[in-house]
């Protein structure tokens, strides 16, 4: 009887000082793209300039490279927002809304948001940022940016890995 009650005491002190803290939760939205004006002007309806067809295929592209970033390395657990598309294209664009993005986050019952942004002021200044959001105080907890040498999927593809492998969410050498 006193072995296990000692064994028992051992295990639980064992697994307690063992124990892996769980990763956030994160609502990733999907990446949006800014367009210089003094670029491609405005259209002729008066409307700023969209993103050609090839840079939307890539803001999707760009979005699951860096979800499967960072389940590969366990940063954050993600939530899903597909029962949310249509309210999140409604609500879009966030990187202008100072944290409105937070409502989706809480909606989901997410630690975080992350919003990805693509600004491009010409086809060879082009630059993209991840916005880390608290949902609970929605302040920004993490902020990244890194430019775009190749305006193709190869270049974009570059900028995510950089972004997460050195920012986001860095590989720990073990001890």
């Amino acid at each position: 009887m006193l072995i296990r009650t000692v064994l028992g005491g051992l295990l639980i002190l064992f697994t307690s000082g063992c124990m892996v803290q769980a990763a956030p939760s994160a609502a990733v939205l999907p990446f949006e793209m800014q367009i210089d004006l003094q670029m491609d002007g405005l259209d002729l309806y008066g409307l700023p300039p969209k993103p050609k067809k090839a840079e939307v295929e890539r803001l999707k592209l760009v979005r699951q490279s860096m979800l499967e970033l960072l389940k590969e390395r366990g940063a954050y657990e993600i939530v899903d927002l597909a029962a949310h598309q249509s309210e999140i294209r409604k609500a879009a664009p966030f990187d202008r809304c100072n944290g409105c993005e937070v409502e989706f986050g809480k909606l989901v019952n997410a630690d975080v948001t992350i919003l990805g942004v693509v600004h491009k002021s010409s086809e060879l200044l082009i630059n993209m940022a991840i916005f880390v959001r608290d949902v609970k105080s929605g302040e920004i907890k993490q902020t990244a940016l890194a430019s775009i040498l190749q305006n193709d999927d190869t270049g974009w593809l570059k900028a995510i890995r950089s972004l997460v492998n050195s920012r986001l969410a860095p590989e720990v050498e073990p001890k």
